[in-house]
């Protein structure tokens, strides 16, 4: 194998691949990315057996072959090489690799492509096109409330299913740990219905690819999916990438019902994120070691935030606020709403509340597309 390739785009391709390489695995192949050149083209992949991509990329190959090198080791090498091209050469008996520039030359040690796992293939059964940035958002607005690590699989992935009634005309994302939930909506049209779970390990591995697009211009990724695997497809310029993974298997739960996501409440609250972040912060250094645990009043103009009694001591601060409805008290995580706030796109938050047993619901004032809802905690 002898190839001559950019500089960069390897290096960008090569760092969306290596999200995708395994991180725990004590197999060493797991750990390695595949290469192989053909014809007029390099040929990545990498997985860590849940989820795989497969990325295409455009060099001049003067003798085609295959192996596998280490990814970090690769990557780490390619970041600091500042040669506009790069020539790529493979000893196939030896498997060592060459990576040479007119001022550098590395040999690193490679594994025979022969011994790569087979990646699985692309699910045709069913297929429709999402746009890129509505996608971005969607992951973007939930994932942050998913669970590393439940008892509950279906806890650590995102929900995506196509909405019914009213929403037909939307693409909905929901992510939650059982102690908050987000929920978010885009526009979307698709001819079948389908509810599928996403694992977070994939949706935060396809951050990388998704920012890379938008930053390209890409408007629009293709989606394939099967019950058990999905697979995003990317065309961006002359670069190629195909994301897929599988799926969580499992029933999310059912949120939708007045007792989990609420629609009527009892005082609606509205105000700046900015200066109710301040204030969580204050508080929250008094609550750090008790679950962030910050209590909230509304009354008049204002609102009153408070950490009772702590180890630490105890704290409130004032803000002020436009209250719709009865005064309330309530407590929560403060952590969840700072959460919120940074997905935030306008300046206002309003808090949509009932009492201070039933669940809070969080919205953008401006972005009716997301709700956030957050259980109280309960002070015995």
């Amino acid at each position: 194998m002898k190839i001559l390739v950019q500089q960069q785009k390897a290096l960008n391709m090569l760092d969306i691949a290596a999200k995708f390489v395994s991180k725990n695995s004590t197999l060493p192949i797991l750990q390695n990315i595949y290469l192989k050149a053909s014809i007029d083209s390099l040929l990545i992949r990498a997985t860590d057996m849940e989820k795989y991509v497969e990325i295409e990329i455009p060099c001049e190959v003067q003798i085609e072959g295959a192996i596998t090198i280490n990814a970090k080791t690769f990557l780490d090498i390619l970041k600091t090489i500042e040669s506009e091209n790069i020539e790529l050469s493979v000893d196939q008996k030896t498997n060592i690799m060459t990576i040479k520039t007119p001022k550098d030359t590395f040999d690193i040690n490679g594994i025979a492509a022969s011994e790569y796992v087979a990646l699985p293939e692309v699910p045709q059964e069913n297929s429709f096109v999402l746009d890129t940035l509505a996608f971005s958002k969607g992951i973007d607005h939930v994932e942050y409330a998913v669970t590393e690590k439940s008892f509950s699989p279906v806890l650590t992935g995102v929900l995506m299913k196509t909405g019914k009634g009213d929403a037909s005309n939307k693409l909905i994302f929901v992510g939650t740990d059982s102690f908050r939930l987000s929920e978010y909506r885009v526009n979307h049209t698709n001819a079948s219905d389908f509810s599928l779970i996403m694992p977070k390990a994939l949706v935060n591995d396809m951050r990388t690819v998704v920012n890379f697009a938008i930053g390209k211009e890409v408007a629009d990724m293709k989606v394939n999916y099967s019950e058990n695997l999905i697979a995003f497809s990317f065309v961006i310029e002359d670069i190629k990438i195909i994301a897929t993974s599988l799926l969580i298997q499992g029933n999310f739960p059912e949120y939708e019902r007045e007792e989990v996501l609420p629609t009527q409440f009892v005082t609606k609250v509205m105000l700046d994120k900015n200066e109710c972040e301040k204030a969580i912060r204050k508080i929250g250094i008094l609550t750090r070691d008790i679950n962030n645990f910050i209590q909230i009043e509304t009354k008049d103009s204002k609102v009153v935030i408070s950490s009772g009694k702590t180890d630490k001591g105890a704290g409130i601060t004032e803000l002020a606020a436009i209250i719709d409805g009865e005064p309330l008290t309530f407590a929560v995580n403060g952590r969840y709403i700072s959460d919120f706030i940074k997905n935030m796109e306008s300046d206002t938050l309003v808090f949509n509340i009932i009492n201070s047993q039933k669940p809070v619901v969080l919205m953008d004032k401006d972005e009716e597309n997301n709700r956030y809802v957050v259980r109280p905690l309960i002070n015995n």
